[in-house]
């Protein structure tokens, strides 16, 4: 297939556009003006997710466009729209953050943080294209990770409100076979979970940091995190069985608090 991937230099778009590449498609990779050199030998693409509007002409043509790049926050919806409406098939990235607190699965209705509160649009209107969404968990599997970085920023482990608060978490090796998987053999207009196991917060930033954690109040945390610190406090148990059973994803890395450990 002929892919368009944007993000490919970002921690998850780097390693999905790697594991298409190994499989076989033909990669080409997003390049903002004045980014980074782009690895892995990858056709580059000129073009800025902060103007839409070229985003339609940009996209048009390829076999499908995955767009795995962080969030860009009031752009991001327009940039969907621009991405829609190229006719390309999409592949879009949002993650767990639209779901409610509690246990949740695929077809669960969204319930969004404040950070994520344009997701759920930018689903629907990927889905109702033919398109189709990746919702990541926690990613972690290398120090520098976003989630376990930020966790280890203070240098001793914390936990923001009660403890015990629970994260869906993903390998994102794994996660980048999920990419693979969704583009070879999910159908269109479908949602899909990228979320290996969960897992309490307090204990993950315990291993890695050492020492038990100590809390840190959300008044506080949000002076310095802003609506990050309140996302901390939602407790989420979200499910991933049809993801396994209907496209035969099977993460290989199954305990986050072993991989923490030993980086």
């Amino acid at each position: 297939m002929k892919i368009l991937v944007i993000g490919a230099t970002g921690y998850i778009g780097s390693r999905a556009a790697a594991a298409l590449a190994a499989a076989g498609h033909d990669v080409s990779a997003l390049r903002r003006a004045g980014g980074r050199p782009l690895a892995g030998g990858y056709r580059e693409v000129a073009g800025d997710l902060l103007d839409p509007p070229s985003l339609t002409a940009l996209a048009a043509g390829y076999d499908l466009v995955v767009h795995a790049a962080a969030p860009l926050g009031e752009a991001d919806l327009p940039g969907a729209r621009a991405l829609v409406d190229s006719g390309s098939p999409l592949l879009y990235t949002t993650g767990a953050a639209v779901l409610g607190g509690g246990q949740s699965d695929e077809d669960s209705p969204t319930d969004p943080h404040p950070l994520a509160a344009d997701r759920p649009e930018i689903e629907r209107r990927v889905v109702a294209a033919g398109g189709r969404v990746i919702r990541p968990g926690m990613v972690y599997g290398t120090p520098d990770a976003p989630i376990p970085a930020l966790l280890a920023s203070r240098g001793h482990a914390f936990h923001i409100g009660p403890p015990g608060v629970r994260w869906p978490v993903v390998h994102v090796d794994d996660l980048a076979d999920l990419y693979l998987a969704v583009t070879e053999r999910a159908p269109s207009g479908t949602i899909w979970h990228g979320v290996s196991e969960t897992a309490r917060l307090d204990e993950v930033a315990s291993a890695i940091c050492g020492g038990a954690a100590v809390p840190w109040p959300v008044e506080e945390a949000a002076k310095e995190l802003g609506l990050l610190a309140d996302l901390f406090t939602r407790d989420q148990d979200v499910s991933s069985e049809k993801t396994r059973r209907l496209l035969g994803w099977s993460p290989r890395h199954t305990s986050v608090l072993a991989a923490v450990t030993r980086s």
